[in-house]
């Protein structure tokens, strides 16, 4: 069964928490998630490897919230986004497999997405040991292992963390450059790469289009709660959003 949510905008303790409880949720090898979400106040989220560096202190004094995600990758602003997260087995039928594998299968939907924009995209693999970045801090800044690529621009970021046969995949789609914020020269905005705004509900529904068309699947609503309290405790802590420990 494939279920979609939608969460809404809500703060970044609480996007991650929910995330973190929803791998708890993954009955079978068919059981998948594919959840959007949007983060209020504007926040910061931190790759789990990151170093909490001083300007995150500068962010706090601005007003940002930020958290440390358990994916890992690099800094991710969260304001005029499209921010997806998918939980899944890694033995499903469909988009199952090693670490590329299922990468691959995903970035593939969200090309077919892509297109119905008229946004022509590759995928593209990078090094994740690369030290050749424009910018060690943002994830933007260079290319992981299936990313997709406008040009030589990437659109979209995405990371995995995987406990035991549970795969979390999250993920981020710049709508336009986020008020208040310079962006890398190594990523591309929606509005760039189609020279005009789309707004987030045609981007959203043009991604459920998208992966119900290559996968053949449908959606359902997924109704239950999942969040755990203790996740969310954790996430909204001191120890793990700066040593990534609870």
């Amino acid at each position: 069964m494939w279920y979609l949510i939608d969460t809404g905008f809500k703060d970044p303790y609480f996007n991650m928490a929910y995330d973190e409880s929803l791998m708890g949720c993954v009955d079978d090898k068919n059981t998948v998630f594919l959840r959007f979400f949007n983060f209020s106040p504007v926040s910061v989220s931190l790759g789990y490897h990151q170093e909490a560096g001083n300007w995150l202190k500068e962010l706090e004094n601005r007003g940002f919230k930020w958290v440390r995600r358990r994916t890992g990758g690099r800094a991710v602003i969260h304001s005029s986004d499209c921010t997806y997260s998918m939980v899944f087995h890694r033995g499903n039928p469909i988009i199952g497999g090693n670490v590329i594998e299922s990468y691959g299968k995903i970035s593939f939907a969200f090309k077919k997405a892509f297109e119905l924009l008229g946004i022509e995209t590759t995928i593209k693999r990078g090094d994740s040991t690369s030290k050749k970045q424009r910018n060690p801090t943002m994830c933007f800044s260079s290319i992981s292992l299936a990313d997709l690529c406008w040009g030589r621009k990437k659109v979209i970021g995405s990371a995995q963390y995987r406990d035991k046969d549970i795969v979390l995949q999250q993920g981020t789609i710049m709508l336009k450059t986020p008020e208040g914020f310079s962006i890398d020269s190594g990523m591309a905005t929606i509005k760039m790469a189609t020279g005009k705004e789309i707004e987030l509900k045609e981007l959203k529904s043009l991604i459920i289009q998208s992966f119900e068309s290559t996968f053949n699947i449908s959606f359902e609503n997924f109704n239950k709660n999942p969040l755990n309290p203790k996740s969310l405790l954790k996430y909204s802590s001191a120890e793990w959003n700066f040593k990534g420990t609870f």
